[in-house]
């Protein structure tokens, strides 16, 4: 058995495992069950994919053509602007005026 992919995560793992196996090719998946002993700590390195020897190449390279069509995580996000500053400050007039009049009706 070989190793042919290192997850992130347990789930990350099985995806790829099942990917493999839809397209005839055994694989299993180890140390998914480690992470539950870690706790809440970031366990990194535990959870990887494995097929036998013969299927070492044709497994790879469909791993390798996952990895490609994955999102980049890493990347940052664009910040959106704010949908409206102007509905904020009318609120807040709205909401001092009245707490002004109801002010001025409590000490009458």
């Amino acid at each position: 058995m070989r190793c042919v992919y290192q997850a992130r995560d347990g789930l990350e793992a099985h995806m790829v495992a099942d990917m493999l196996q839809q397209l005839g090719i055994a694989a299993r998946v180890q140390g998914d069950l480690l992470q539950g002993g870690i706790g809440e700590l970031p366990a990194a390195g535990l959870v990887s994919v494995w097929v036998d020897n013969e299927e070492e190449a044709r497994a790879r390279e469909l791993v390798e053509s996952y990895q490609r069509e994955q999102p980049d995580i890493s990347a940052p996000r664009p910040v959106s602007a704010p949908v409206s500053s102007a509905g904020f400050l009318a609120g807040v007039m709205v909401g001092f005026f009245a707490g002004v009049l109801v002010m001025l009706m409590l000490l009458r």
